[in-house]
């Protein structure tokens, strides 16, 4: 994954993260980093952007 594609991703997820909190709260959210062993977006392994960001999809869809 090149630095664009990782840029990209963290926007996208940012965003996710924002909406996520404003639907579920900060604990449910931590919790999708947790499953990753990371403390947020800049903790999270690149390897695993794709599945915390439709985790984050998920929680905003339902």
């Amino acid at each position: 994954m090149n630095q664009k594609e990782k840029k990209c991703w963290r926007i996208n997820i940012e965003n996710a993260v924002a909406e996520a909190t404003a639907k579920a709260g900060t604990e449910i959210v931590k919790s999708v980093f947790r499953r990753y062993d990371a403390r947020n977006l800049y903790d999270l392994s690149p390897c695993y952007y794709s599945e915390v960001f439709a985790d984050l999809q998920q929680i905003i869809n339902d």
